[in-house]
């Protein structure tokens, strides 16, 4: 591949001894690689179900590294139940850095598509509340999507700026992530037009872009609080030269690590990320919780009567569906939407907010609709206990093309069988996948259109 002369004069200078063999890694493969969600299912399991996995990413306790040659692990179903992320392999290393702890309060900032927000959710269970973030709408939307599909619900998505969300969340978190955007210098060999619109100006304009972005930071974390500052580029205007910037700006500030990875030196494209804990004992900001009190409920009673046919219908009790809820929250209607959302949460007066937690459904014509999130949002033992189930198999081909057909948003018939009315939960290998509503010989498909399974005939010909 080409690659920008003026940038290889620099890579140079930079790399010294070791310029030769950087530009030698263009000419190898690249790598890709699978995270298992562990908000679903352990590494060792996500194994056995995707025995091509190959060795572990080091700086990724839950990655691995496959051969996307011959595989292809987002055709597959257990990829639509929100088990893994295809992620490149040094992307993991920023939010494994971070190391949020179960229960802490998270930002991540410059969020979207959501890979990382999905391995910082697996950090924090759903004991703790995720807060994140994109300025851009479009991203953001996707944002949205990736959290509602890998079950994240504890998550608040917001489109909003850094300044903005200060004015909300002031002191208000224990760890921070920016993945900055960036000149992309670490993406080349996955994306060449990357390399094709490169300049020195860029750089300048992407490390403008980081430095007002860090501005914002302080005001946002707890005293002792931490954050992890990452980009996928190497310039040094970009990453070291902004860390030094913020700590001569914030002297309270103490650079804790600082980690490279080159593309010459590990398998993956190439990342950079430092940490620094904020050293200040006292907070200057006065966090807004203005919550109402834990696992109190705001809906109507017509909405209460709704939710509480749709439990009798699937787990055959009226009260079975609060089983399956976080612990630390509340539950709320917002404009027909039924929200649970974290306790700690603060009033969201002023943010552009996409959602305010785990979207639950909303009430139509006084009957409850569950939402997509909601599915997948659920603990594996819902799916085992629900009585109204339609359970699928991968190690079983019938049940294998049938979950197929269900993502591409088929009419479920199966010969003989008779569904009875009301809404089914739909599972592959006891993870749930989606809904579907009862209606004597078929079962109609109540699976999203902006979800379904976009290529029919690769997974079967593979």
């Amino acid at each position: 591949m080409k690659l920008p002369d003026t940038f290889l004069v620099k890579m140079k200078y930079l790399l010294g001894d070791a310029y030769p063999q950087f530009l030698q890694s263009y000419e190898q493969p690249r790598t890709a690689g699978v995270r298992a969600n562990s908000l679903k299912i352990q590494p060792e399991t996500l194994k056995e179900k995707l025995p091509y996995l190959q060795e572990n990413v080091p700086w990724a306790r839950d990655g691995f590294y496959y051969d996307e040659k011959n595989h292809r692990p987002a055709k597959h179903p257990c990829y639509y139940a929100g088990l893994y992320y295809v992620q490149e392999p040094s992307a993991m290393l920023p939010a494994e850095m971070l190391h949020a702890e179960k229960g802490q309060r998270v930002l991540d900032l410059c969020a979207a598509p959501g890979g990382k927000s999905v391995q910082i959710a697996s950090q924090i269970g759903r004991e703790g509340l995720l807060v994140v973030n994109d300025i851009h709408p479009q991203r953001a939307r996707v944002l949205l999507k990736n959290m509602e599909r890998y079950g994240v619900t504890q998550a608040v998505v917001c489109n909003d700026t850094p300044e903005k969300l200060a004015k909300v969340f002031g002191g208000f978190f224990d760890k921070i992530l920016i993945d900055a955007p960036c000149s992309g210098e670490g993406m080349f060999r996955k994306d060449p037009v990357m390399a094709n619109n490169w300049s020195e100006q860029e750089v300048r304009k992407y490390a403008g872009w980081q430095a007002d972005i860090l501005k914002a930071v302080p005001a946002l974390l707890r005293p002792q609080g931490e954050i992890v500052y990452s980009t996928c580029t190497f310039s040094r205007e970009e990453n070291e030269e902004q860390i030094e910037q913020f700590l001569k700006q914030h002297s309270n500030f103490e650079l804790v690590v600082k980690k490279r990875l080159w593309p010459h030196m590990v398998k993956g494209e190439g990342h950079f990320a430092a940490k620094l804990v904020n050293q200040e004992l006292k907070s200057k900001a006065n966090p807004r919780k203005d919550c109402p009190e834990h696992g109190s409920t705001h809906f109507s009673k017509t909405s209460r009567a709704a939710i509480e046919e749709f439990s009798m219908q699937v787990w055959g009790h009226v009260d079975k569906w609060r089983s399956f809820l976080p612990k630390d929250g509340q539950i709320v209607e917002r404009s027909g939407h039924i929200v649970f959302e974290h306790r700690d949460l603060p009033t969201l007066r002023g943010l552009k907010v996409l959602r305010s937690g785990w979207l639950l459904g909303v009430i139509e014509k006084s009957r409850f609709r569950p939402s997509q999130a909601y599915a997948l949002g659920l603990p594996k033992e819902a799916a085992a206990v629900a009585v109204q189930a339609y359970r699928l198999s991968t190690d079983n081909e019938t049940a294998l093309y049938e979950g197929i057909r269900y993502l591409r948003g088929e009419t479920i018939q199966v010969e003989g069988v008779q569904w009875k009315k009301g809404w089914h939960l739909v599972c592959m290998d006891g993870y749930p996948l989606g809904w579907a509503k009862g209606a004597g010989s078929i079962l109609k498909n109540e699976y999203p259109p902006g979800w379904r399974w976009e290529d029919r005939n690769e997974f079967e010909d593979r």
